[in-house]
């Protein structure tokens, strides 16, 4: 019996599933049609296409990015690997120098000569390798696996209408090219659909138009156009800037060195000199300052994990609450492993036996005065005490006296923290991260698995995958770097941390308050440094504008996308449909799903993509006919084109 199977999005999470199809249909003899639909090309999609500005860096290491199972993949069925995006650049590198030397791609050609192990390398580049990794799967297809790509959007997936084609239930399919496809099962990997503006996004517009003000709504940086549009964002201006995250980092990327910019390395370290296109960015955000820089050095031997956030301390059964039940344990991994490496690594600024503390430690509760107490005999100095906290928000609490005391509060903390992340002698920080990691995959089980209660699946997109990105998927120490160097050349101004921007009718302008200075700014332009909420109530796709219409996708709180554990769409009547799959960051409980993998850690990239690769296998075993026969669909009224409205969460 055929198969058919259609994949609406073509970046790196259907490249996942479909190279776990090819390998479970080599083992089975399956004969599957796999129909990919994207007007990006396939392998990069959207996000990691190859058309954006050359300045934009992927933000991993070269030799910590792999799209393919590796050695430590505990997989189904075959096991194909693949190399790391370093390992596959290292032996193409003569092949890449001369391919761009040859189309006159002068910045790539530099780009792939200068690449090693700890290389940040360009999207662009990036892109390069997913699209031969989107061959190499392609080419290692069985005979029984066939591909048809197709280069416009989805715009509608209904259940086929009885009696037209034979088959229970199978899926009709609109494509906005006119093509009309009836497959047995549909996997929605959109990868980051884009949502229409919200109240805030919709109120914040409405001001700039009554007073004639520039505002730059939360989007994709590379999309934007910000680079060239000198209007919108003037030379010289001073413009308010929301957000710190890697949104900001890329912002500043295309508004500085994107202009004409230029860096120097001066005896102090980085200088820039401004071509006189930048305007002047006034930063602030909820922690007020930016993401921790990557790590730069290995730690030769990781911490044990997990320790004390294990299966067992869990139990098997009943929901679970992540701020109740999950975060005690978690913050006494991380503390576990920032100490056992102190004790294993740096025992002069310990006091007493690494194996008396370990043991005093593993029997003390999280949080009590006894660990406390035990924590300040056993290490002398704060500084090298476990302080979550004050890593979280290291603002919280501290008033600065005018505007430049809280630049120069912000720009030290910076400067300190690139330091400190390229230092082994803080290589507590590293076993943190790893501990951060392990947690991680953890939370993100439990979520799959459908032990979390709703708010703490809310949570985990939120609060959690926020913090997680604050600590472990910061920027290159490059980028930090430069942003002290714009810093000192007055481009970049720090405004402080719990930032409150409002508008002012009477002044007719924005303005500025951060928690930590008496300082009041005000601009007549406005960004919104961050990704769009995905909210699927408000998504601007057309596909899921549709199946939200007719109640067929259900949201959490959050705005994501209900799935069952085996990541088939919930309606919202509580219903699964059998045949409708979501993969991706807007899927709730899944933005740990990371469009890459980090090879050698047996990563659950690759598991998530196995298990819905077997799913959509078993479809065959209920019923269908002639795959991806195109048909005249016959589907219910399509959804407004007007906003959806829904009551927004107090902020």
């Amino acid at each position: 019996m055929s198969l058919s199977l259609l994949f609406v999005g073509a970046g790196p999470r259907t490249l996942g599933v479909l190279d776990r199809l090819g390998a479970h249909a080599s083992a089975t003899g399956a004969d599957v049609d796999v129909h990919v639909v994207d007007p990006h090309p396939a392998g990069a999609g959207r996000i990691w296409r190859a058309d954006q500005h050359p300045l934009l860096w992927m933000n991993s290491r070269a030799a910590d990015v792999t799209v393919l199972p590796d050695a430590s993949s505990r997989l189904d069925g075959p096991v194909r690997t693949g190399p790391t995006l370093y390992a596959w650049l290292d032996e193409h590198r003569a092949d890449l120098v001369a391919g761009f030397a040859a189309t006159g791609q002068e910045a790539l050609r530099r780009e792939v000569l200068g690449v090693r192990e700890g290389t940040f390398v360009s999207r662009a580049l990036g892109s390069r390798y997913l699209g031969w990794a989107w061959e190499r799967v392609v080419t290692d297809l069985p005979p029984t696996v066939r591909l048809h790509t197709h280069r416009t959007r989805v715009v509608d997936v209904v259940d086929q209408v009885p009696g037209q084609v034979t088959g229970p239930a199978r899926q009709a399919v609109r494509l906005e090219d006119g093509t009309e496809l009836v497959v047995d099962a549909v996997v929605l990997a959109q990868g980051h659909p884009d949502v229409v503006p919200g109240p805030r996004e919709r109120a914040a517009r409405a001001f700039a138009d009554r007073h004639g003000l520039r505002y730059v709504e939360p989007g994709y940086t590379s999309d934007l156009g910000l680079t060239e549009d000198e209007d919108t964002l003037r030379p010289g201006a001073d413009v308010l800037v929301a957000g710190m995250g890697l949104a900001f980092v890329d912002l500043v990327v295309l508004l500085t060195q994107g202009r004409g910019g230029r860096f120097t390395d001066g005896p102090d370290g980085l200088v820039y000199h401004p071509s006189g296109r930048e305007p002047v960015l006034h930063v602030g955000s909820r922690r007020g300052v930016p993401y921790r820089s990557k790590i730069t050095y290995v730690l030769d031997e990781r911490p044990p994990l997990p320790r004390f956030f294990t299966p067992q301390a869990l139990g098997a059964h009943g929901t679970l609450n992540l701020r109740r039940d999950l975060w005690p344990l978690v913050a006494k991994e991380l503390a576990g492993a920032h100490y056992h490496e102190l004790f294993r690594s740096h025992p002069g600024r310990t006091t007493g036996d690494a194996p008396g503390f370990d043991r005093e430690f593993a029997g003390l509760p999280w949080g009590s005065a006894a660990l406390d107490d035990l924590v300040s005999r056993a290490v002398p100095d704060p500084r090298d005490r476990f302080d979550l906290h004050r890593l979280d928000r290291p603002l919280d609490g501290w008033w600065g006296s005018s505007a430049q005391e809280v630049h120069r509060r912000v720009h030290d903390h910076v400067a300190a923290d690139v330091a400190r992340r390229a230092d082994p002698a803080y290589s507590m920080d590293a076993a943190v991260f790893h501990a951060l990691l392990s947690c991680y995959v953890t939370v993100a089980g439990l979520a799959h698995s459908g032990r979390l209660d709703p708010e703490s699946v809310v949570e985990v997109d939120g609060w959690w995958h926020g913090l997680f990105s604050y600590l472990a998927s910061g920027p290159p120490p490059r980028r930090l770097l430069e942003l002290l160097a714009l810093a000192d050349a007055g481009v970049v101004r720090f405004l402080g941390g719990d930032v409150r921007i409002a508008p002012d009718e009477v002044g007719g302008c924005w303005t500025a308050r951060s928690a930590n200075s008496p300082a009041v700014v005000s601009a007549t332009t406005l960004v919104d440094a961050r990704l769009p909420e995905a909210r699927i109530t408000a998504s601007a796709d057309p596909l899921l504008r549709n199946l939200t219409h007719r109640g067929h996708v259900s949201e959490l709180g959050n705005g994501r996308l209900v799935v069952d554990p085996a990541q088939r769409l919930v309606h919202t009547d509580g219903s699964v449909h059998p045949r409708r799959f979501g993969l991706g960051p807007w899927v709730a409980g899944g933005g740990w799903a990371a469009a890459f993998a980090r090879p050698n850690l047996d990563a659950g990239f690759f598991r998530l993509n196995d298990r819905v690769a077997q799913e959509l296998l078993r479809v065959a075993g209920t019923g269908g006919t002639d795959p991806g026969t195109p048909v005249s669909v016959v589907a219910p009224r399509a959804a407004s084109t007007a906003p959806s409205r829904r009551t927004e969460p107090a902020r």
